[in-house]
Formats: structure tokens, C-alpha cells, sequence
């Protein structure tokens, strides 16, 4: 929820910032931010993120190369568009339909469960961004600036299950890496195709704006999906375009048409009908073996050498096969078919 409030608020503050800078520019400061934010933390804590990246196995780096240009380029220069020719609320509400992008790629590709309660309220999400998205203004037409958002929306879509297994590595490192890479590739096309001048004051700005909207939201966000899986996860980040939507009101004094509040009562009723799912059934847990921030419960029930017993700690471990029934979400340890 932190990390959806964190990037919710970043269209405002991006609208309020852009003026006359390229897009491009906008999208790489705000993930070179992320980056360097993200770096600082890292040095001061001690750790090399060198040594955590050859951790990664073939296939995980992979998806991360992958991750870093579905999520860390292509989705934020799709988003840096259309906050520049959009309303900050419009942006803001169409936010949502990533968590519709995540659901589905997590269903149809990765295989995780989806409920019923999960399946309708991303029915109501689809039905509010189409409310956003649609304009009757003599007919039906689409928002060139809506569509630019729903296409960032898929993008992150697929970043999002990308990132899910990439869990050799700590968040902290995994967000850095992403919003370095991504920030400077992003810079360096703007600084070549694009036009449009930015103060001193715009640039320190987007930094700042991308260290936490983009860095610290990031570190959740990896975090969640690791914890609750992709579609859950998602589906809780949507309550942060409301953030934006209300912060648009109040800083910008946008007031967003009728239709839009419509669509934010459809898109927060289907928010809420995670709150009611429960899901648990007899299951089984393969042999697997892995490195990863736990305390111990009834999936690490393994000994640790004298000194190590504190909690939580971080080690490789062995989980043996096991068979039982609880209550739970498709974290790391729960992938599996149903």
C-alpha cells in the first residue's frame, strides 16, 4: 500500500514538473533517480551489488534484461507522453489497468491462480478505465494520451511477472540495477532525438521525484510480489492512482469530468473484493533449494549453525517435500497448478 501511494502521487508531481522537457528526459531522470537513491542505500549498508548480481542464474538475467526494457524504458516513456498531453487525474486513474496487465500475464503465461473475487474485481477495474478512456465528445473517440498510459500499463504488465522470479537477489539490488540501466539508456535517446530544454531545478526535481516514487515504491513493490504473488500484489498497488487523483484536485486544481468519479467507485469496488478472498487447500511442496530473507515457520523448519538462529535472517536454504493444507497466497513458495 506504501509502495502504491509512493507512485501514485508521481503523475502530479511529474505534470507539475515537465514544462517544456522531453519526454524521454523526464522517464530516464526519474529512473536514473530510482538508481542512485537506491545505490546511495546500498553503500552505506555495505553492500555490493556486483556481488549479488552473479548470484543470478542465465535465466534469471534474462528476465532481468527483459524486466529492465519492458518496465524500465518502454513503460515509462509510454507514461512520460502521456502525463505531458494528459490531465495528471486522467494518468492517474489509468494507472489501474496495470494491475488488470499483471493479472493476466500472470494467469495466462506463469500459470498462478486467480480467483473469482480477483477475476471480478479486475472486470470493474476494466469497466472505470474504459469510463477514463473513452470520450463521447461527439461520438466515441479515444484519448491519445489514455492510450499512450494503457500501453505503459502492459508494459509494466509483463515487467511485473518478470520480476516476481528474480529472487536470488535482494530487492534493494534488483530496483537499483533497473532504474540505472533503464535511467541512463532513456537519457541518452532523449539527449539524441529529443527536443525541449530543463532547469537545473526540473532536473534535481525528477531525481528526487524518482527516488522515491520509482525507487523506494520499487523496493515494496519487489518485496509484495514475493511475498503475495503478482496478481495480488498488483491488485492492492491500484489503490495508489487514487492518491494521484485526489492530489490533481487539490495541487493542480484539475477538475476531472463526471465519468471519472464514476470510474473511481467501479475501479475501488473492485479493490476491495480482494479483502475477501480466502484461499487454502491441501498442496504439495516440491524439493527446493534457495536464498531469501525468513524467519522460521512451517515452510523453514531447517537448523542454522550456533550464532545464526537470529530472525528474520537471510541464507541458503533446503526446503524438504512436504504435504499439508493452509490458508495462502502464490508467494515464492506457493506456485503451484491447481
Amino acid at each position: 500500500m506504501l509502495s502504491a501511494a509512493l507512485f501514485g502521487v508521481s503523475p502530479v508531481f511529474c505534470k507539475l514538473l515537465i514544462g517544456d522537457m522531453s519526454p524521454a528526459l523526464l522517464a530516464g531522470l526519474l529512473y536514473l533517480g530510482s538508481g542512485l537513491g537506491l545505490q546511495a542505500l546500498l553503500l552505506s549498508r555495505r553492500k555490493s551489488t556486483r556481488a549479488e548480481l552473479r548470484l543470478l542464474s542465465q535465466e534469471h538475467r534474462l528476465k532481468l534484461v527483459g524486466a529492465v526494457i519492458a518496465g524500465g524504458i518502454v513503460a515509462p516513456l509510454c507514461l512520460a507522453f502521456g502525463i505531458k498531453y494528459g490531465t495528471a487525474s486522467e494518468v492517474s486513474l489509468l494507472l489501474n489497468l496495470e494491475t488488470v496487465a499483471t493479472t493476466l500475464i500472470a494467469w495466462l503465461v506463469f500459470r498462478e491462480y486467480i480467483g473469482p473475487y480477483v477475476w471480478t474485481g479486475k472486470v470493474l477495474i476494466l469497466v472505470g478505465a474504459a469510463l477514463v478512456v473513452l470520450r463521447a465528445e461527439g461520438g466515441l473517440s479515444f484519448s491519445l494520451s489514455g492510450l499512450l498510459v494503457v500501453i505503459a500499463c502492459v508494459f509494466w504488465g509483463i515487467d511485473n511477472n518478470l520480476t516476481r522470479d528474480v529472487d536470488e537477489i535482494s530487492s534493494t539490488v534488483l530496483a537499483s540495477v533497473k532504474g540505472l540501466a533503464a535511467g541512463l539508456f532513456s537519457i541518452v535517446l532523449a539527449l539524441v532525438f529529443s527536443t525541449g530544454a530543463a532547469t537545473p531545478a526540473q532536473i534535481a526535481g525528477a531525481l528526487g521525484v524518482g527516488a522515491m516514487s520509482y525507487g523506494v515504491s520499487l523496493v515494496l513493490f519487489v518485496e509484495a510480489l514475493r511475498q503475495i504473488g503478482a496478481a495480488r500484489t498488483a491488485t492492492f498497488f491500484a489503490v495508489g492512482p487514487f492518491f494521484g487523483t485526489l492530489l490533481s484536485v487539490a495541487l493542480l486544481g484539475e477538475r476531472p469530468p463526471a465519468a471519472y468519479w464514476v470510474a473511481t467507485v467501479l475501479m475501488l469496488a473492485g479493490i476491495l473484493l480482494l479483502y475477501v478472498e480466502v484461499h487454502g487447500h491441501r498442496h504439495t511442496h516440491e524439493e527446493l533449494a534457495h536464498a531469501h530473507p525468513h524467519r522460521h515457520d512451517e515452510h523453514h523448519e531447517h537448523e542454522h549453525p550456533e550464532g545464526e538462529e537470529g530472525e528474520p535472517h537471510d541464507h541458503f536454504h533446503v526446503h524438504r517435500p512436504v504435504t499439508h493444507s493452509h490458508v495462502h497466497w502464490p508467494d515464492q513458495h506457493h506456485r503451484h497448478e491447481h
